[in-house]
């Protein structure tokens, strides 16, 4: 009787699994990897018949594999055209040997042309194909095309889309004179009201022709280099210009991007000598309150720092000469924040920096009054620019090196 009820339950147990199975739908659109053409980069663009062209790098596996070094490339570019972006992907596969797949994507460069008349419509796309992630830099091209950006064969790093990735991290992190910003943030910004979109710029220093070719990392300095740029200003989804480095560190103070920087200046007078402050921490609020009917803005940057060079003869011993110097770091970062200020309200008349997100918050009845026109009152908005440096380690000397008398 036991073995009677015992073979049952094992005869129900598998039916059931059997029953499973049938629901199981396994991975039926999975795809081997020597059948698919991995794109690490794409390009857009507008042609002069208002069509889109489409750059996109493709990684070729068995150069990056590659035990012994090659002659040939470890990229390939593919170009199509389309009256959309889409239609332009699927006229690809003329040339291309593969299907493109976009899931590994880590960048886009967006052309100028296709900037300034507006990237929204582009950018549908890439947000709304599932089988793009939304982990990629967004960046524009700067004074040369998609198509030679992409074209440059890079040193050190094998993948120029993984090359600039990676610099592009290094100098936001290091230098602030720059920003990372992916599709999810461009988009964000472009929907509100109260704040307008920046991406950063790639820049082509050299000549396309060597730039595209394996020559180009045969020698020491590459002849042709990508380079990170400076950030652009957007207002809505067209783009208006280009910041300074001055002016695009100051948008990252306010925007509390800056995670270490250096800042330096004279000791005393012109040629006396410089002084090097590491800023290795920051903080940044913002806030907005209401005097007379119209919205004043409140920025307060709190930072630390080392004094990492000294060229001139100071004591740093002495509490005063620390003193000195935290009061011209002050001075310096709230400097370049009246420059971004002043590009942002008087040469691009666009927030950049969520000025009207921040009067939103606090004055929702004032907000929905200027909200339709709110850059029109962003130009004349007063904002009160508030900085603290906390100088925390002068180095292993408290004097500086000097020549032996």
């Amino acid at each position: 009787m036991k073995g009677m009820w015992y073979l049952w339950n094992k005869s129900r147990l598998i039916l059931i699994m059997f029953a499973c199975l049938v629901f199981l739908s396994g991975c039926w659109s999975s795809r081997e990897l020597d059948e698919l053409g991995i794109a690490v980069a794409l390009g857009m663009d507008k042609t002069e018949e208002e069509t889109y062209a489409l750059t996109v790098q493709i990684i070729n596996p068995s150069e990056i594999a590659a035990e012994k070094a090659t002659t040939r490339p470890p990229v390939t570019l593919y170009k199509a055209e389309g009256e959309t972006l889409f239609e332009a992907f699927r006229k690809m596969t003329k040339t291309a040997p593969r299907k493109i797949y976009v899931s590994q994507l880590r960048l886009v460069v967006i052309g100028q042309s296709l900037a300034e008349e507006g990237v929204l419509p582009a950018l549908d796309l890439l947000y709304r194909d599932p089988e793009f992630r939304t982990s990629f830099f967004m960046t524009i091209a700067k004074n040369a095309s998609v198509e030679d950006i992409l074209s440059v064969i890079t040193p050190y790093e094998k993948i120029p889309a993984n090359k600039i990735m990676e610099t592009l991290t290094a100098a936001q992190e290091n230098w602030a004179a720059t920003e990372g910003v992916y599709i999810d943030q461009v988009i964000s910004d472009i929907r509100s009201t109260g704040k307008s979109p920046v991406m950063t710029g790639i820049l082509m220093k050299g000549k396309e022709d060597i730039g595209n070719s394996i020559k180009n990392i045969e020698y020491l300095d590459a002849p042709t280099r990508l380079e990170i740029d400076h950030l652009s200003v957007f207002k809505d989804d067209r783009m208006l210009g280009w910041l300074n480095e001055a002016e695009s560190k100051g948008y990252n103070y306010i925007a509390g991007n800056v995670k270490s920087t250096l800042i330096n200046f004279p000791c005393k007078e012109e040629g006396s000598g410089r002084i090097g402050v590491e800023l290795l921490r920051t903080n940044a609020s913002m806030d907005a309150k209401m005097k007379k009917g119209k919205p004043v803005i409140s920025v307060d940057i709190e930072a630390e720092g080392n004094v990492g060079e000294v060229e001139c003869q100071i004591d740093l011993s002495k509490p005063e000469t620390l003193q000195m110097i935290a009061q011209k770091t002050e001075g310096d970062i709230k400097d370049k924040i009246q420059a971004s200020i002043k590009a942002a309200q008087e040469v691009y008349e666009s927030d950049i920096f969520g000025f009207g997100n921040a009067v939103s918050r606090k004055a929702p009845n004032y907000w929905k009054k200027v909200e339709k026109d709110w850059d029109a009152h962003f130009v004349d908005t007063e904002v009160k620019i508030n900085t603290k440096v906390n100088i925390r380690r002068k180095g292993t000397n408290v004097q500086p090196v000097q020549k032996e008398g």
